[in-house]
Parts: C-alpha cells; structure tokens; sequence
C-alpha cells in the first residue's frame, strides 16, 4: 500500500467540503454511456497513439545500434520522450488490459525508492547473458529492467553514445538490451490495445454492452467509480510523488532526483500530460464530464473543474526551470508549490461535489499495491 497515497486519500474524505444536490437519480445507462465515450473518445485512442510511439521508439533504437552518432541518439532520445509523454496521459488508468501481467510497472517501474532500477541493470549489464534478454524470458524478468526509467538510464547517461560505439566493451550485449526494451515496450503496448478490442471478450465491448449476468464484467457504475477514483488518486499522486517528494521539506532538504525523469529533463512534460490526460477523461463533450454537467447542480461545478484545470495548467507554465533544478531555486520552488495548490483543489473537487453530484463512491482501491 502506497501509505503516503492513502493517509492523503483519508484527509481527503474527513476534510471534503459539504454539497448538497437535489436527488437526482443517474441511472445505470447514463454510467454506460459516459464510459462508452470517455472509451471511445480518449481510452482506446490513447493506447493506439501510445503503440504508434513504441513502435516508432523500436525503430529508432534499432537504428543507433546500427549506427552510433549523436544525430541517431538524438532521434531516440526524441523517440524515446514522445513514448514517455503518451504514457503520462494514461498512466493513472488501472482498470482493463493495463492491470493484467503487471503491465503499468513493466512500462514504467516508478517511484523507485531503493534504485530497484539502477542495481537491476547493473546486474543486467555486468553478467551479459544473451538468454536473458530473450523475447519470453526478458518479459518475465524484473520490472526494473523492462521499461521506460531503465532506458532513460541508458540513453541519457553521460557515455551514452560511446557505450554504443562498435569498439566499445560490451556494446553489442547494450544495444541488444536497448533492443529488448524497446520490444517489450512496443509488445505490451499492443497487448493493451488487443485487450481493449479484439478476442471473444474485448475490454471495450464490455463497456459497450455491459451484461448484467457476467460477473466478471465491470458494472457501469463501477467502471465509472473506478475511472474518478482513478483521477482522484492521480490528483494525490502528482502533488504528493512528482511534487512534493522532489521539493523536500525545505530549500536545504530539497531532493531534485526524486522527480519523474530527471536525467532526460521531461519532469514537466510528464506532468503536462498527466494535466491533459485529466482533462480529456473528464472532458464536458462527453463521459463523465458530460454526465457531470447533466445533473441539477453540476453545471458550476463542471465550470470549476475546468477552471480549476486551467490554472494548473497556468502554474505548470510558470516553472520557468527543469524541475530537478527548480526545486533548488528560492524563487521557482514558489511556482512549483503553486501548482500542488491547484492539485489540491481538483483533489477537493473530485472527492467532495463531483463525486457526490455522479453518486459515486470514493475508495481505496486504486492505492493497493507497492
């Protein structure tokens, strides 16, 4: 159980402020169709864009294996920053084909407290066994070795390209492992987006035409309760893990490689795309923003949430340095202390009119697990 996640999701349910609605009865096919266009319209889109980016990233590493130069590294880097901002837009979701085969921590093993990462690929790197890489075998081994932080580790470090270089001692096993990554980024992205559509029961046609008489499939209230519980504990996430963690309890305290993606400069990109990943979930053309608006007293409530979405956004912006390096800055720790502010009031909203205008539950589920 992530404790920080959860002492602040129980803050939250003491603390979130009284709204009173005028009974309001949403039924079980409103639910259905929210989450028939919030799947249509952003889940399923966002998982084909984000195998569309892992394949490009596939190619790009296969490239500068074959041939080192810094216009190659470039490229993958380049390649490597799109996949990380596609992922951000989605990497609150837990429910669907993403929660099986521990597939969110194989892309993206994060936060990585006891550098679960860094020994593992040293590990990797130091015994050089070509059958440890192997399609099968490298997707059952460690998540620390699989995804996104331990490529970042091997494209953004300092010998990066003269790692690679062809005379370089142990080259061809890095760039094999660059290769395998790469892989099973582009092999678990796929596996989403089939989960979702194709098979005797795709994920969103569950969604589509929810069958009372199957208890394995989600009920539409449920599915929806999941997807704000979703965007409830990103709100916590991002403020508590991206944000605070990195800010330190003080200028002195501040510990800048706490932040998401560090070493490639993409902390803000990533919490850009979380931001925007919030807002088409809860988009007002459609899902539960549409829903939202639709009850007696939702319409000034959905007006917040936007409103409230943009000055985050507005606050994001005003972080004028990498993170890393504006958390050590007396003047930009202000904007980044900004922005928390504005998570906090999505926070209060999701959890206290929102969720009480959609009857919704709040819970803990979306926080079990390490």
């Amino acid at each position: 159980m992530k404790r920080s996640l959860l002492v602040g999701l129980l803050l939250v349910l003491a603390a979130a402020p009284a709204h009173s609605v005028t009974a309001w009865a949403v039924s079980d096919a409103d639910y259905t169709t929210a989450m028939r266009e919030t799947a249509h319209a952003m889940i399923v889109p966002g998982y084909q864009a984000l195998a569309t980016s892992t394949a490009s990233l596939q190619g790009e590493l296969g490239a500068l294996c074959e041939k080192p130069d810094a216009a190659r590294l470039d490229s993958a880097r380049a390649a490597f920053a799109d996949t990380v901002r596609q992922w951000a837009r989605l990497q609150y979701l837990t429910s669907g084909p993403v929660a099986e085969h521990q597939r969110a921590s194989r892309i993206a093993y994060w936060p990585d407290k006891r550098n679960v990462v860094g020994r593992q690929l040293s590990e990797v790197l130091g015994k050089q066994d070509p059958a440890a890489l192997e399609k099968e075998h490298f997707a059952t081994t460690s998540v620390g070795v699989q995804g996104l932080p331990a490529l970042e580790r091997l494209l953004f470090e300092d010998d990066a390209l003269t790692a690679i270089a062809p005379q370089a001692p142990g080259a061809a096993f890095r760039c094999a492992l660059l290769g395998a990554i790469g892989n099973n980024l582009d092999t678990i992205a796929n596996e989403i987006v089939s989960g979702w559509t194709e098979g005797d029961k795709p994920y969103l046609q569950s969604l589509d035409q929810p069958d009372a008489d199957d208890e394995e499939a989600p009920k539409p209230r449920d599915a929806a309760a999941r997807l704000l519980n979703d965007l409830l504990t990103a709100t916590i996430a991002i403020r508590d893990m991206k944000l605070l963690a990195p800010l330190g309890d003080s200028l002195a305290k501040a510990k800048p490689q706490a932040a998401e993606y560090w070493r490639s400069g993409l902390s803000l990109d990533v919490l850009k795309a979380n931001l925007e990943g919030l807002r088409e979930a809860f988009g007002t053309d459609g899902g539960l923003g549409k829903l939202l608006r639709a009850t007696p007293e939702g319409g000034p409530v959905a007006d917040a949430l936007a409103a409230t979405l943009d000055q985050a956004f507005q606050a994001k912006d005003r972080i004028a340095l990498p993170l890393d390096q504006a958390v050590k800055d007396a003047t930009q720790r202000k904007a980044v202390e900004a922005l928390g502010e504005q998570l906090l009031r999505l926070r209060d909203l999701l959890s206290g009119p929102i969720a009480t205008d959609l009857n919704l539950p709040i819970g803990f589920n979306a926080l079990d697990g390490d």
